[in-house]
């Protein structure tokens, strides 16, 4: 294979071999999601177990931190998104990770509620700017047309991290073994370890390389097999949208909401189902593998999304696949044995997965490549705020019932009205 060659203008160091840059970030990207989402996100459940034993906090009261990390999404994900933007995602990387070792740090010491609300917060903060969005957005950067395919696979990194770190970390957690402590602790170091080394893998645009988006070799082989493809870089992409005229525009908007009703029922059983399966008869370790199948499940409906997105009109798929995610969480209150849970893990695993590459190269489309941190980062605000009342919302009505049931159902029915909200996105046109 022949060396890449050195860009003149950033020399920092020659990759051994052709292939194009951009799949390297796709690694990395999957990478960051597995390590910063998983233990903060998607292993909630396990966090909240062992301290519900060991404090006697209500499921009301240990959902409120999972909530406040949204809230808190809300705010900053707009900051964070402006950040992206216009200093690169290599500085918003670093900042995150090390935010997300101090939170987990901090939820070692963990002694009174106050406190869990505050590590958790810090924890949830740094997950957010040191994963998804930036890496989302340098993906966007690096492919166009084969955006949703690499988002697809870049995503995946948090399925991945789920099927092998929460049934590992339900392990880890149990007094008898390291504990809750030791483990959030260990975890802290490790983020404290890789921060600055996968920062500085991270290149914020292909041209600053000598690249273009897709690759040079890509790019070129579609210019030979379609006379009608003359740029990899259409007008739209040219284009540095203001906040005020994302704001102003109608489709913002539906997607938005619509992605903020179905992306309610991923905070919502990220917290509860682990509980709410033990209290229909599972144990936590057993309920903790069902749930990494289920991530493990969605990886493949990422890349399956991916594959679809780039087909396929984006908006009718989300709705597709938003409505199948839906229908998971429904089945989900009807397991009372292990050998029900292989239909959940496969109906609410596609159409979790499929969701996640669809809902974020849409945006992509609809806004462009300049735009796309700060479309990004709005559009968390909204997000946020629904997984927020989601997950507190069934913990209020187990306090209540003593059953997830209601909430569930209710829940999933807001998630199937937001999937067909996305039949009225259509893409706007910027003049």
């Amino acid at each position: 294979m022949k060396p890449r060659q050195r860009s003149s203008r950033n020399p920092v160091f020659t990759w051994k071999y052709t292939m194009f840059y951009g799949w390297w970030l796709v690694i990395l990207a999957l990478f960051l999601n597995s390590v910063t989402g998983t233990p903060a996100f998607g292993a909630i459940g396990v966090w909240i177990d062992s301290l519900e034993s060991e404090f006697g906090w209500s499921r009301t009261q240990l959902s409120w931190a999972f909530s406040i990390g949204q809230l808190e999404g809300s705010l900053i994900g707009p900051i964070i998104g402006v950040l992206v933007d216009k200093f690169g995602s290599k500085k918003v990387v670093l900042g995150g990770v090390m935010l997300c070792g101090i939170g987990f740090a901090l939820l070692s010491f963990t002694q009174s509620l106050p406190m869990f609300y505050v590590s958790y917060g810090i924890l949830m903060m740094g997950a957010s700017g040191g994963g998804w969005l930036p890496m989302m957005t340098v993906i966007n950067n690096w492919f166009n047309k084969r955006r949703s395919m690499a988002m697809g696979f870049g995503s995946v990194g948090f399925s991945f991290g789920g099927f092998l770190m929460v049934p590992a970390l339900a392990w880890l957690v149990m007094p008898e073994n390291a504990g809750w402590r030791l483990t959030s602790l260990g975890i802290a170091i490790f983020y404290f370890l890789i921060a600055i080394p996968v920062s500085k893998l991270i290149r914020n645009l292909p041209e600053e390389y000598g690249e273009i988006p897709d690759g040079k070799e890509y790019v070129q082989k579609k210019i030979a097999s379609e006379a009608s493809f003359t740029s990899n870089i259409n007008d739209l992409d040219k284009l540095d949208l203001g906040i005020v005229r994302i704001l102003k525009t109608p489709a913002f908007w539906i997607v938005s909401i619509s992605h903020a009703c179905s992306t309610m029922l991923i905070g919502t059983m990220t917290v509860h189902f682990i509980l709410a399966l033990r209290d229909q008869g599972i144990p936590v370790n057993i309920g903790a593998w069902v749930w990494g199948f289920t991530l493990l499940v969605s990886g493949g409906g990422q890349i399956f999304g991916g594959f679809i997105g780039d087909r396929f009109p984006k908006n009718i798929a989300l709705c597709i696949f938003g409505c199948i995610q839906s229908c998971g969480v429904i089945f989900s209150t009807f397991i009372t044995s292990i050998y029900w849970t292989p239909i959940f893990v496969i109906v609410y695993g596609l159409g979790f997965g499929a969701r996640i590459p669809l809902g974020t190269a849409i945006r992509g489309e609809y806004f462009g490549r300049k735009s796309f941190g700060k479309v990004l980062g709005l559009s968390m605000a909204p997000m946020s705020i629904m997984m927020m009342i989601g997950p507190l919302f069934a913990g209020r009505m187990y306090d209540i019932t003593g059953s997830y049931h209601i909430a569930f159902y209710v829940l999933a029915g807001v998630a199937i009205a937001g999937s067909l909200g996305f039949l009225f996105a259509k893409k706007p046109e910027f003049k």
